[in-house]
This record gives structure tokens, C-alpha cells and sequence, in this order.
């Protein structure tokens, strides 16, 4: 009985002595350090990400205005078909830019106003910035999947057909209206900021986290658009 007993206290000083040696959480003040430095990656990632969709928001509303003015002007019945598509599919262009922003949402705050929160407040907001990096590098993920490529290529060779059959023109007309907007495309592609995901993968790595960059589980329905194409699809 005595040796049962010494065992069982042995043990449960072993678990108590595992317990107090235990790595210390961080303290309030480098929570508020790392709560900085994630907050500026946030800020940088996002400005990044609001530029390129700025800048190619206000390429497809100029787009629009241009080829639907030539549409009018002109007699044209060639140029009047090929602004006509233009103008339809860059439309489409700014409402889809309006309806899928690439920008994530999150409270900043400045030196003095971190300083001054709890412990626990830091933490909560520093776990809602983390799911707010995964976020954006999500975000920059899907915008060069293979299935954008595939999708705004599917698109492309639709307008082409448009334009060879639709429109009667040559072949060559068709195959030069696919490679224009394609390149159109992958320089839209190519161009959206993928500072995101390697600034998450490195936040990854600094803080020593047991997570992996992963796309989003959650089928989400998003459209793409180009100068003279456009499409819907499901990124899962």
C-alpha cells in the first residue's frame, strides 16, 4: 500500500514540476510588439491589394466609356460590333470589381491605444489579425490559381468565337481578338500583389505556429472579367 502511495505522489509531483516549467506566455509588452508588427503587414498587404484593384477598376470603367463613345460615333458596323461587345463585357468588369474587393477589414490601432489594452484584448486582437493575413494571403492565392487561368481563358476563347461566328469575321480576326484579351488577362492576373501570402508564410515561420497556409474550404462563387470576356466560377 505504502509503495502505491509513493508512486502516485511521485507522479503527481512530476506533472506538478512539468506544469511549473512550462515556457511562460508572452508578456503584455511583447504581445503589443507583435500586435505592431502585424498590424503594419496588414496595412502594407492591404494598400498593395487596393491599388491593384483601384487601378484596374478605373482600366475597365475607362474601357467602358471609350468603346461605348467609338460605338456611337462610328459607321462602321465592324468597330460598332467589336465596342459594343467591349463595352458590355467591361461593364460587367466594374460591377464585378465592386462586388469582390480584394481589401479585408480590421481595426487598427495606434502605439499608445495598444499599450493601454489587456492582455486578453491583445491576444483577441492579435488572433483576429492572424485571420486576417490568412485571409489576404487567401485572397492572393486564389487570384493566380490555375482555375483563374483556366477561367479567363475559357472566357477569351468565347469572345474569339463570338468574333469569328458571331460576328462572321475571319479566322484570323477571332484567334487575334482570343490572344489580345488574353494577354489583356494574364497581365491582370500576374499583377495582383502576392506579398500577402509570403508575408503569411514568414509570420508562420517567426512566431514558430503548427498551421500551414491552406486555401479556403468553402466554395465561393466569384466572377472575372476582361476588356472583351467575361466569366462566373466556384473557387473551392
Amino acid at each position: 500500500m505504502n509503495k502505491r502511495l509513493a508512486i502516485s505522489l511521485f507522479a503527481l509531483l512530476s506533472v506538478s514540476f512539468a506544469f511549473a516549467n512550462e515556457p511562460d506566455s508572452l508578456s503584455s509588452a511583447e504581445l503589443g510588439a507583435q500586435l505592431t508588427r502585424l498590424q503594419n503587414t496588414l496595412r502594407t498587404n492591404e494598400r498593395g491589394a487596393e491599388t491593384w484593384w483601384i487601378t484596374w477598376t478605373a482600366l475597365y470603367t475607362a474601357a467602358t466609356v471609350g468603346q461605348g463613345a467609338v460605338a456611337v460615333a462610328t459607321n462602321d458596323l465592324s468597330t460598332r460590333q467589336d465596342m459594343i461587345l467591349g463595352a458590355g463585357t467591361t461593364v460587367l468588369g466594374v460591377a464585378s470589381q465592386l462586388l469582390t474587393p480584394v481589401s479585408t477589414k480590421f481595426t487598427y490601432l495606434g502605439s499608445d491605444s495598444i499599450a493601454k489594452l489587456s492582455v486578453a484584448d491583445k491576444q483577441r486582437l492579435l488572433t483576429e489579425g492572424e485571420a486576417m493575413l490568412k485571409k489576404q494571403a487567401d485572397i492572393a492565392l486564389a487570384g493566380k490559381s490555375w482555375q483563374t487561368h483556366t477561367l479567363f481563358g475559357v472566357g477569351n476563347l468565347a469572345s474569339g468565337l463570338i468574333t469569328w461566328i458571331g460576328f462572321k469575321r475571319s479566322f484570323g480576326e477571332g484567334v487575334f481578338n482570343f490572344a489580345l484579351n488574353m494577354v489583356i488577362t494574364e497581365t491582370q492576373i500576374w499583377t495582383q500583389p502576392i506579398r500577402a501570402k509570403k508575408a503569411y508564410q514568414q509570420y508562420l515561420q517567426s512566431n514558430e505556429r503548427g498551421f500551414e497556409l491552406n486555401r479556403s474550404t468553402t466554395p465561393e462563387w466569384y466572377g472575372q472579367v476582361s476588356p472583351a470576356s467575361c466569366s462566373i466560377g466556384l473557387r473551392f
